[in-house]
């Protein structure tokens, strides 16, 4: 459970209703990440969703740097939502903080709030789900690992 000002903090939620924001801050627990540690690794089983609320990350994938994480980014919905897996791996690059939400919460959020799954997937808009998708189209936004 974490404050629903850190929800809203994170752009792309804090555009949900206040009832979505608040049942978000109940199952959303708050993590810090040391720099230099693997936060996700390609090809493993995906069981979280991310919010970046401070620092910054790189996304890796098959060992080339694809992009940068920082506030306000998601990741980790690809493999939440179509594959099962992490697509790609990220390392945070400062000490972060995280929102996490794990598997079943999320599931649990989509039924009960169609409009904060709508908003999840808008995240996946557009994005790699593999190396033979190339490299992502620039500009923030999310990535997925």
């Amino acid at each position: 459970m974490v404050d629903a000002a850190r929800v809203e903090s994170v752009p792309c939620l804090a555009a949900l209703s206040p009832a979505v924001r608040s049942s978000l801050a109940d199952a959303f627990d708050e993590v810090v990440v040391p720099a230099e540690q693997i936060v996700a690794t390609e090809g493993d089983f995906a069981y979280e969703l991310f919010a970046v609320l401070e620092g910054t990350a790189r996304v890796e994938q098959d060992g080339a740097v694809l992009a940068k994480l920082g506030p306000g980014d998601l990741f980790g919905e690809v493999g939440l939502l179509l594959t099962g897996r992490r697509t790609a791996s990220v390392v945070s690059e400062s000490p972060m903080v995280l929102l996490t939400l794990f598997d079943r919460s999320f599931r649990e959020l989509s039924k009960d709030h169609p409009d904060f799954v709508d908003v999840v997937r808008e995240q996946c808009r557009g994005r790699f789900t593999g190396p033979a998708a190339g490299a992502p189209s620039g500009g923030g936004g999310t990535l997925e690992a």
